[in-house]
């Protein structure tokens, strides 16, 4: 189960150093929309295949049932041929705060500009309780226009 929370940010008023943290270069695209069936490629070593459906038991829009599998690379190539939409891509610096991990993604290509706060929590009153972060510009958790699937489908939210 992934229940998380995002915030669209302004990369210069992140309070951190980004060079700092550690770093990951994430291409990500979608085989499927309905159902989300999603394929990813970490820093040009990892490969993951992913599938997001909405839990039954889920009464608001954070949780989502989240299956991952490796993939090869041969794998990725050949569902990569499958595309549907355009592809994602981003740096994301990962920021440890207690036992929680800020997720900062700055995107590029098609998608520059853009930047989202992204923090996965354990259940979700904890993400529901949770304070805004002073220095973020609006909660977008909820806002299908900034799902990663919806970006690689339809583009830059208006």
């Amino acid at each position: 189960m992934e229940i998380e929370r995002k915030w669209l940010i302004k990369p210069e008023k992140i309070p951190y150093d980004l060079s700092a943290l550690e770093q990951e270069r994430i291409e990500q695209s979608y085989v499927s929309f309905y159902p989300t069936i999603r394929i990813r490629k970490i820093n040009d070593e990892q490969y993951v295949l992913t599938v997001k459906t909405k839990p039954e038991s889920a009464e608001g829009q954070l949780a989502r049932n989240e299956y991952e599998m490796p993939l090869s690379r041969a794998e990725y190539e050949s569902l990569e041929r499958q595309r549907k939409g355009g592809i994602v891509a981003k740096t994301r610096c990962l920021h440890p705060v207690g036992e929680l991990t800020e997720e900062i993604d700055i995107f590029s290509g098609e998608l520059e500009g853009l930047a989202y706060l992204e923090i996965e929590f354990p259940d979700e009153q904890s993400a529901e309780s949770y304070p805004d972060p002073s220095w973020v510009e609006k909660d977008v958790s909820c806002d299908y226009r900034y799902k990663n699937s919806t970006l690689a489908e339809k583009g830059m939210p208006i």
